[in-house]
């Protein structure tokens, strides 16, 4: 990632029932691992993330 800019991509705008499970999954996810609270997104949160998730497929790579 580069250094002190932080891209948030555009997710899909609608409501809930909008979305498709697995993206509703990532947001239960993300909510259980955060103990409930409601962190911002910062750069050095979304690249520890990152690198959690690439570590789980080998740099990134879905096989």
């Amino acid at each position: 990632m580069s250094e002190g800019k932080l891209v948030v991509p555009a997710g899909p705008a609608g409501p809930w029932h909008q979305l498709t499970e697995n993206e509703k999954a990532w947001i239960e996810m993300i909510r259980v691992i955060s103990g409930g609270r409601d962190p911002r997104i910062t750069l050095s949160r979304v690249e520890a993330l990152t690198k959690l998730l690439d570590a789980g497929w080998g740099g990134g790579e879905e096989s």
